[in-house]
């Protein structure tokens, strides 16, 4: 009985880090084009893989309540001024069934575009993303907090 109960505390003790290990959003980043010039527009890119039966929600709605809409804040920074929104690029759609609200997310891939204007030679941008996964499956969420940087030229 001892040993049975100490098997099933170990197995429960395993089975969170488990779920985290599954749930790793991988992002990357890049400018485009890549050697932007100094008076002129690139664009910031940022892109996740996303764990199979998990979405990340996009930036393109609004929310009040439920799903968090992904965030990029910049760094202060003289070297780039931010053109326009963010952009949720290939979003798909869904209405919240608790909340009764539409939203935008992700699966699989999500990829987000920043429109920026390099002002100064030499620089490099830098802040953090802010974004929400959930488990389509048991309905889990996580907030992620994502720090970047990224040198133009």
């Amino acid at each position: 009985m001892l040993k049975r109960a100490a098997a099933i505390i170990a197995l429960l003790a395993l089975a969170p880090l488990t779920r985290a290990d599954d749930a790793e959003v991988k992002w990357q980043w890049r400018v485009e084009p890549a050697q932007p010039t100094v008076g002129g527009e690139a664009q910031l890119v940022f892109s996740a893989d996303l764990p199979a039966g998990y979405i990340l929600y996009a930036s393109d709605f609004k929310a009040e309540l439920g799903p968090r809409p992904a965030r990029i804040t910049f760094d202060a920074n003289d070297t780039v001024e931010v053109q326009g929104p963010l952009a949720a690029v290939k979003s798909q759609r869904r209405t919240d069934k608790t909340f009764g609200t539409e939203y935008s997310y992700f699966a699989e891939r999500a990829e987000f575009r920043q429109t920026i204007r390099v002002l100064k030679p030499g620089a490099t941008v830098s802040g953090r993303i802010d974004a929400q996964t959930c488990q389509e499956k048991d309905g889990l969420c996580t907030l992620l907090k994502e720090p970047f940087a990224i040198r133009l030229n």
